[in-house]
């Protein structure tokens, strides 16, 4: 019985082993093929797909690729988003064996925002940019996106923000940087030296606190002095504030030496074409005016030598007739200067008279610099200059025909004594209605004289 057993276990292992080696033949001798690398694969929209191929086993024996046949039969295009299908059929000893594998395309790149500066800088008071700010959006899928860029803006920071059209989003910030925040202004309302004719009324115009941007702030300022305007001569007003240098208005009341029906014919932005027929005009009626000259048109430079000549003052209006002018007070000097320059080359002496760019009234300073007429007023009378305005416009800025301003002079001289008229000579307009105004305003009794130190400046109120 125990011989038998032994027999029996022993035939059992010899099958099992004969079973064994079979199964090992089996396995040796059959073929594997697979994907190299996933069976689902993502990429970036346009980035190059590089295939991993597959793999062929015999066994744990890997196959040369000279061993079988391979082919794919589709490919990936990494230009369209979505799912591609990749087959591959492999051929080895006249069978053959398929594989799927699949490739999406997708877009999780965000857009990218491009600055030209991190800091964007900007003046305290007027909040203006200092320095230019420019940005681009560029995504790899959509292209440019600079238009849908969406700026949000606080006190301390510009936020960019983009997002394309497959949902990702891109953010940027850009620090704001502000000057320094001036210091509060005490200044005089209207100029440090103010002429007035005797027995006119003064008319106090008295100082301000400002905070620097042009802003008036609440203060109890206190005036001291008088004007007497029935006596000529030199008074003094002064402003005291807590805190602050004492501030002085020289106010002199000079006596009138003119009739009181004295028209003041001015004539602005010459010469040009037209002040040869104005100069002729004037003196078929022996009258003198005061020409404010520029330069803008250079070939007629010579003319301020006539106007000289003819005993018509001339005095200063700008150089460049450019409102940059009031970009600062230094700007407005050198400008002024260059003018003045020409002057003394055509009349021999420099002009102590002028007139502003658009009245000392024009607001359009405004947008160059916070109280820069008040500033050039003030500098240009401690200097000597004396400015003048106007009381009766002849409209011929506006563009308006002969008969308006002929009309608009004649009207305007109905509400005034000591007329100073605005007119130019760059119009043909003016040249056309000279000779009727001068004639109707000779019939009604009044004189004709140029301004000097003495006439009436018929100032309007600075508005910067």
């Amino acid at each position: 019985m125990v011989v038998k057993k032994k027999i029996l276990i022993i035939i059992s292992l010899i099958i099992i082993l004969v079973a064994l080696t079979i199964l090992l033949i089996i396995q040796l001798n059959k073929v594997k093929v697979s994907l190299i690398g996933s069976d689902n694969i993502q990429i970036e929209y346009g980035e190059e797909y590089q295939d991993e191929g597959v793999l062929v086993k015999k066994g744990i024996k890997k196959l040369e690729e000279k061993d079988y046949k391979i082919n794919i039969l589709s490919k990936v295009d990494s230009s369209k988003l979505g799912k591609n299908e990749i087959k591959y059929k492999v051929n080895y000893k006249n069978k053959d064996y398929e594989l799927t594998r699949y490739v999406e395309i997708v877009d999780n790149t965000k857009p990218q925002i491009t600055l030209n500066t991190n800091t964007l800088q900007k003046d305290y008071c007027t909040r203006n940019n200092l320095n230019e700010l420019k940005y681009e959006a560029t995504d790899n899928y959509d292209g440019n996106l600079t238009e849908s860029i969406v700026v949000e803006e606080n006190e301390d920071k510009i936020i960019l923000k983009v997002k394309d059209s497959n949902g990702n989003e891109a953010q940027e910030e850009i620090k704001i940087e502000y000057t320094e925040k001036p210091k509060d202004i005490f200044s005089l309302n209207g100029n440090e030296v103010v002429y007035i004719a005797q027995y006119n009324d003064y008319n106090e115009e008295g100082a301000k606190l400002t905070d620097g941007c042009g802003n008036q702030l609440e203060a109890d300022i206190k005036t001291k002095g008088e004007v007497n305007t029935s006596q000529t001569g030199d008074y003094y007003i002064e402003y005291e504030l807590e805190g602050y240098d004492k501030l002085s208005r020289k106010v002199n009341v000079y006596e009138v030496h003119y009739d009181p029906k004295t028209i003041f014919l001015t004539f602005d932005d010459g010469p040009g074409a037209y002040t040869r027929s104005i100069l002729d005009t004037l003196a078929k009626h022996n009258v003198k005016a005061t020409f404010f000259v520029t330069n803008q048109f250079p070939n007629y430079q010579s003319l301020i030598g006539d106007e000289h000549n003819q005993g018509h003052t001339v005095a200063v209006h700008t150089y460049s007739h450019n409102y940059n002018v009031y970009s600062s007070v230094d700007t407005y000097i050198n400008d002024f200067n260059q003018m003045n320059e020409i002057i003394k080359n055509y009349t021999g002496s420099y002009s102590n008279q002028f007139r502003f760019p658009g009245g000392s009234s024009n607001t359009v300073s405004r947008s160059y610099s916070i109280g820069v007429v008040s500033q050039i007023a003030n500098e240009m009378t401690r200097r000597g200059y004396i400015y003048y305005d106007w009381n009766v416009d002849s409209r011929d800025a506006e563009g308006v025909g002969s008969d308006t301003v002929y009309n608009s002079v004649i009207n305007g001289t109905n509400n005034c004594t000591s007329c100073v008229v605005l007119m130019h000579d760059i119009k043909a307009s003016t040249a056309e209605a000279l000779d009727r105004i001068i004639t109707t305003l000779k019939q009604r009794g009044y004189t004709f004289a140029p301004l000097t130190t003495g006439s009436p400046t018929s100032h309007h109120g600075i508005n910067n």
